[in-house]
């Protein structure tokens, strides 16, 4: 009988709602052990209400790695700007952290898809053959990605959103809540679509589209 692999110890970046569902998403998955989460705010509200163990500002990241706590996972959401989860990604990674995928024990992923180390992938998620999630990429709970999709670094795809077959998502792009995205459509890097929007054409890189069918707001 083998023994049994030791589970590494696992911080979380960040001590607020997403945070939350990562915390569920840790313990479903059962292969690491949760101590608690880093908070820029440690006595803030949303670090109090998130039932958290609270280990510090970000400053403790430094002393929990020389303990010996080498796993970590951003766990700051999105609501539009993906900057702050990408630019906290890559500090853990310069600190030395390694940053695994997570992925909830609910969710279907084929056998021929790929996700990448730190992307996030909720419950209740369906990604379907020769898709790929790229590093800090977020698809959140619900959401359905198609065959041969390409999801870039830390873009975030909101909960219920579908992407059809052969969709490409920048680095950095956000999709809302609900979204639609047609097959073969381009989400240019660093792009936003709206909650609900029904996206049938390419966006280009940093532009926002809303409505259905999607078009670009325009800049105030």
């Amino acid at each position: 009988m083998k023994p049994s692999k030791k589970k590494a110890n696992f911080v979380l970046v960040g001590a607020g709602g997403h945070a939350k569902v990562l915390a569920d998403l840790v313990a479903a998955e059962g292969r690491l052990i949760l101590l608690g989460a880093v908070d820029p705010n440690p006595n803030g509200r949303g670090a109090r209400a998130s039932g958290l163990r609270i280990l510090g500002n970000d400053d403790a990241l430094t002393g929990l790695l020389a303990r010996g706590v080498t796993q970590a996972a951003v766990a700051v959401g999105s609501v539009g700007d993906t900057t702050a989860r990408a630019r906290l990604r890559r500090r853990l990674l310069a600190l030395g952290f390694e940053t695994p995928a997570l992925v909830h024990p609910t969710a279907i992923i084929s056998p021929s898809a790929t996700i990448a180390p730190g992307a996030q992938v909720m419950a209740g998620v369906i990604i379907n053959p020769g898709a790929s999630v790229g590093e800090g990429a977020v698809v959140n709970t619900g959401a359905i990605i198609e065959h041969d999709c390409a999801l870039g670094e830390d873009c975030f795809v909101g909960p219920g959103a579908v992407l059809g077959g052969d969709v490409v998502v920048g680095a950095g792009a956000f999709i809302g809540l609900g979204a639609s995205v047609r097959q073969g459509v381009e989400i240019g890097a660093r792009a936003r679509v709206g909650a609900g929007a029904a996206v049938v054409k390419d966006v280009r890189a940093g532009a926002t589209v809303v409505g259905v069918p999607a078009r670009e707001a325009r800049r105030p």
